[in-house]
């Protein structure tokens, strides 16, 4: 269950080396440079819209079945481009993709919060973010080589997912979902939560956007430094992003110590001041170390949010609650860009304009955060009747 977590990222990155081959060889395809990079982000477009269909599916019938069929489908869709060569039918097997990743981000993710309590559930959070970065570092690295031996080749990494279903089907378990571990707090799940539900969604989509700005568009403010030689800005970026799997050490750290609100203000006070940083660095090595800060908020992310989440639904709704997080996670992931874009024009195309105004924003969102976590409706969010 925790490699098949990873597939949604996979699907994404896999992709990346690949690109200019496939805009390559469909040179010849109208509209090939719009749909290739699409094909990238069509998946998070399905996981937004389907996710909260998908939580409603889980909280009724179970868990086990639905990873077992998502996971193959995973591998069917996603192997297909090996075999169908018209870039169309090409485009519709990534949203099958898609469909796959919105059970299984959904369900994975339920499924940790059925099996582990809350002690065991943040180390397996902290597990994740510390492996993320290697998984992807290596998926790519395959990517490329598998796109250097054919045009194709880096479908083939999708195969992974049928030995996965294999082993899946072997030993993993449905959880008991109707109860509640010792260590989780006693909330009262007997009415459906909407206002923490849409809580949640207003919460994520707007740390979602903030959180993906620099995730996208950081390589082209370090770009846009008068002078700076292209090697440095690339070793400095290689050498940033090995901050991220010391944020989720720190989301350890800190999620054991202090409530999941105020992790979640340190996480976006971080991304805020790197921002922030990166918006005003008039040189390379200034801004590296904006970027190292933006990154160490970065690693936490993820994981801060989930345990959030998984602090505040019980087990009757483990699965909508879920689903509801997946939905407005990459509904962010959308908007970030069109809201980067909108700053980027306001200021005359100053790439670093939307930065010297998001960190801000970030930081102010991080207080609202630690503000929150001290007062009396904090304190009684997780023993009361879910609103």
């Amino acid at each position: 269950m925790a490699v098949t977590s990873f597939l949604p990222i996979m699907a994404i990155i896999s992709l990346v080396p690949a690109v200019p081959s496939l805009i390559q060889h469909f040179s010849a395809t109208p509209n090939a440079q719009t749909l290739i990079p699409l094909m990238l982000t069509a998946p998070g477009l399905m996981i937004a819209i389907l996710s909260p269909f998908v939580g409603w599916v889980v909280d009724r019938i179970g868990r086990r079945t639905l990873l077992l069929w998502a996971t193959l489908l995973y591998g069917i869709c996603g192997t297909m481009p090996l075999y169908i060569h018209e870039l169309s039918s090409i485009f519709i097997t990534r949203l099958g993709v898609g469909v796959s990743e919105a059970v299984v981000l959904t369900v994975a993710n339920t499924m940790m919060m059925d099996y582990f309590g809350v002690n065991r559930r943040r180390f397996w959070l902290m597990i994740q973010g510390l492996v993320g970065p290697l998984f992807a570092s290596g998926i790519i690295a395959i990517s490329g080589f598998l796109t250097a031996v054919q045009w194709n080749g880096a479908f083939w990494i999708y195969a992974v997912s049928f030995p996965l279903f294999i082993a899946m089907y072997i030993w993993m378990y449905e959880p008991e979902v109707i109860g509640r571990h010792a260590d989780e707090p006693d909330i009262d799940d007997r009415n459906f939560p909407w206002k923490r539900i849409l809580t949640v969604v207003s919460v994520t989509f707007c740390v979602a956007i903030l959180y993906y700005i620099y995730t996208i568009n950081g390589a082209s403010a370090f770009h846009s430094l008068q002078g700076a030689p292209v090697e440095r800005v690339g070793l400095i970026l290689s050498i940033v992003s090995l901050v991220v799997p010391i944020g989720s050490l720190l989301f350890g750290y800190l999620s054991k110590r202090i409530s999941p609100e105020h992790v979640l203000g340190v996480m976006m006070i971080l991304i805020g001041v790197g921002m922030g940083g990166v918006g005003i660095a008039t040189n390379e090595v200034r801004m590296g170390i904006a970027g190292a800060v933006q990154q160490l908020g970065s690693g936490m992310a993820v994981s801060a949010m989930i345990f959030w989440v998984s602090s505040l639904f019980g087990p009757a709704h483990r699965g909508r609650a879920m689903g509801a997080w997946c939905s407005a996670f990459f509904a962010g992931m959308f908007v970030s860009p069109l809201f980067f874009s909108a700053l980027r024009n306001m200021a005359g195309n100053d790439v670093l304009y939307p930065f010297r105004i998001a960190g801000p924003l970030a930081i102010f969102v991080g207080v609202l955060f630690l503000g929150f976590a001290v007062s009396s409706f904090a304190r009684a969010l997780r023993f009361a009747k879910a609103q």
